[in-house]
């Protein structure tokens, strides 16, 4: 909701006057427009709206993955904790740019700049560890023996291109989130 209330200009200039305030009504008008403000924050208010719901998304597939044995394991609730934390803070970023509060700004830019390095270190952790690649043994009589390093290469390539993309995207987001500061005069 937009808190923003229009005042007609003669009320305004008498709101001025009965404050004591030295400026004409002209004169503040002028200092309003020179005041770089809060419109920057509807559009990161659009941004983080759709980062929260896709942030949304993927926490409740990551917990909806572990549900499954097989996939349960440290890793996996890990991940889980981490990507309902960081949806937990993108709806808190939401908030302050709707309610145009002044730290808004920081907090994506905080959010998304954590979820930018846990993608990179998710994805090289998984790029660059000693990997088993599980086969299943009714595949192995058909499989080329020569495949297992093309299959490691491809992964390698896979969380790398993830990692990057992911990373720079995210923190592409916060610098977004981060030129939307209110530059006070002083």
């Amino acid at each position: 909701m937009d808190r923003l209330v229009s005042i007609p200009r003669e009320a305004l200039a008498a709101l001025l006057k009965a404050s004591g305030s030295p400026l004409t009504l002209e004169a503040y008008l002028n200092s309003l427009r020179e005041f770089d403000g809060y419109e920057k924050y509807a559009s990161r208010q659009t941004a983080a709206t759709w980062s929260k719901y896709f942030i949304q998304i993927a926490a409740i597939v990551s917990g909806l993955a572990i549900c499954i044995p097989a996939n349960f394991g440290f890793e996996g609730v890990l991940v889980t904790v981490i990507l309902a934390g960081i949806t937990f803070f993108e709806f808190r970023v939401y908030r302050a740019f709707r309610d145009r509060k002044p730290e808004a700004p920081t907090l994506g830019f905080r959010n998304q700049s954590a979820f930018a390095t846990f993608i990179l270190i998710y994805c090289l952790y998984h790029a660059f560890a000693p990997m088993q690649i599980q086969v299943p043994g009714e595949l192995r009589e058909y499989m080329d023996p020569d495949i297992g390093p093309l299959i490691r290469t491809v992964t390698i390539a896979t969380y790398l291109i993830i990692g990057v993309v992911g990373g720079i995207s995210q923190f592409g987001l916060a610098w977004y989130y981060w030129a939307a500061r209110v530059k006070e005069k002083a």
